[in-house]
């Protein structure tokens, strides 16, 4: 597959999660590519506008067969290492081109603790 076909299937699954996000409620959440060259630049490609998104999440999308080497992504970004995230969807080979093995969203464990922490609080008022 060319260089100029993994991009526009990347740059395809980058509008998917922002479709998804807004189907979510967090309505400013656009591509960097539309939005900001210095995002892009600093390996974020979903912006959140109106700061919706929880604990200020900055996310990485990535349509890849080979696992994203997230701690070497993320330190060739300043974003802040708790608020960074990637979200993979698994790609592997089919008869005829690329296919999706399943999504997955790569974070720090801080961060991840930070998402479940309300849960816990709640199965302690039952």
């Amino acid at each position: 597959m060319s260089g100029k076909t993994n991009r526009r299937r990347g740059n395809n699954y980058e509008l998917q999660i922002v479709k998804e996000l807004k189907d979510l409620g967090f309505e400013c959440v656009v591509t960097s590519r539309s939005e900001s060259k210095a995002k892009d630049n600093d390996k974020v490609d979903i912006i959140d506008k109106c700061g919706q998104l929880p604990f200020n999440i900055q996310i990485q999308i990535k349509k890849t067969a080979a696992t994203p080497n997230y701690f070497k992504i993320r330190e060739s970004s300043t974003v802040e290492n708790e608020t960074f995230v990637i979200i993979w969807n698994k790609q592997k080979r089919a008869k005829v081109n690329m296919v999706s093995e399943g999504e997955s969203v790569i974070l720090d464990k801080k961060l991840f603790y930070k998402l479940i922490e309300g849960c816990a609080k709640n199965n302690n008022k039952k």
